[in-house]
């Protein structure tokens, strides 16, 4: 894994060197803000995401530090899943229910970036955690003896409703101008793995792991 980032790494900040090697040595730094929507594609259906990423902008635009996150919540996915509770427990009645999924990823992002005539291409780089797991939904969430959802989640799914995982993401993505300054917008396309993760429902934990993502997103800038 390692070896792979410092190779992306070293490739993208090569082609900068050489694209722009006859500008001033002086070094400038800038900002970005690029609120974006996603898909993430996973084994059974497409999720929606919502995400962000912000930092500043060094070496004159050729490498970018920030945050990077995004999240898929529950009520933009209205896919469910059936689930079997844990030693055979009913609820309401069910011995099988209808749960939903949700999921939010946070790390820090490392990008380096060059220029193709007015196209700018950056590869995002980041590291950091996700967190998500599968709740009751619906009416599913007024409980018999008005206890806490979150209390009978994690009686029904033997405390193995939610997770936290480690998370790394690599993608790349293409910025066009807007006629108006210090606006681009574009497209991305992202690999996610992640390790650590697993819930009652998914004991593999490949629920979210090794999945690709696409993101739409306007940048702002300096």
């Amino acid at each position: 894994m390692k070896k792979i980032i410092i190779a992306i790494l070293f490739i993208a900040s090569t082609n900068t060197l050489f694209s722009q090697q006859n500008t001033q040595k002086t070094s400038k730094i800038g900002w970005f803000l690029t609120p974006e929507v996603g898909a993430m594609f996973l084994e059974s259906h497409v999720g929606n995401t919502v995400g962000v990423s912000f930092g500043l902008k060094f070496w004159k635009d050729r490498i970018k530090l920030g945050i990077m996150g995004y999240g898929r919540s529950g009520p933009t996915n209205p896919a469910t899943f059936a689930i079997t509770p844990y030693n055979n427990q009913t609820y309401k009645g069910k011995s099988t229910l209808n749960v939903r999924a949700d999921w939010g990823t946070f790390g820090l992002m490392i990008a380096p970036t060059f220029h193709i005539k007015k196209i700018t291409i950056d590869v995002p780089i980041t590291y950091g955690g996700g967190a998500g797991g599968f709740y009751l939904a619906g009416d599913d969430r007024k409980t018999p003896d008005g206890d806490r959802v979150s209390v009978w989640e994690n009686k029904l799914f033997n405390g193995e409703d939610a997770a936290f995982g480690t998370m790394t993401e690599f993608g790349i993505r293409a910025f066009f101008p807007t006629k108006i300054k210090g606006m681009t917008y574009g497209a991305g396309l992202h690999y996610t793995l992640i390790s650590g993760w697993k819930t009652f429902y998914d004991p593999s934990g490949d629920f979210y792991n090794n999945k690709l993502r696409a993101s739409l997103f306007i940048n702002f800038g300096s």
